[in-house]
């Protein structure tokens, strides 16, 4: 068993090794050469797809939108992981949580995971904003002026 997938696995990396190469130093360049081409004799116009079709400006778009979706699934990931699953106060986690809580008060359900960083950003602020006014007064920090 472990023989066969070690020989499926030699021949895949032996082909890949082949057939790269050939690719990169002419399959790329014929293709290369036939669009130019093609392009030079007017049969694609280039004009067109760059200005009046949209063609990549929709590539763009669609490419803006996916990273968006990732950042937003990462960020999602990153709220859920530093809600702190191990029991120790982390001041992120308790922040990403009582913006998650003050969330659901209002209203929402599933609060997205970039208003919690948002709102917990803000908090985190108004804290920092506090402490320091409290040191300026010369006040302990359950205190306020």
């Amino acid at each position: 068993m472990f023989n066969d997938l070690f020989i499926y696995f030699a021949l895949f990396v032996a082909g890949v090794a082949v057939w790269l190469p050939i690719y990169y130093i002419f399959v790329s360049r014929w293709v290369g050469d036939h669009v130019v081409r093609r392009v030079e004799t007017k049969e694609i116009d280039l004009n067109y797809l760059l200005d009046k079709g949209g063609v990549f400006d929709a590539l763009a778009d669609r490419v803006v939108t996916l990273f968006k979706q990732h950042m937003l699934a990462e960020m999602g990931q990153l709220s859920r992981s530093a809600k702190g699953s191990d029991g120790v106060d982390d001041p992120i986690g308790m922040g990403i949580q009582a913006s998650e809580e003050i969330l659901k008060s209002i209203g929402m359900k599933k609060p997205p995971a970039i208003l919690q960083y948002k709102l917990a950003q803000v908090l985190g602020n108004m804290v920092d904003n506090v402490n320091s006014n409290n040191d300026e007064f010369g006040l302990p920090p359950q205190f306020g002026p």
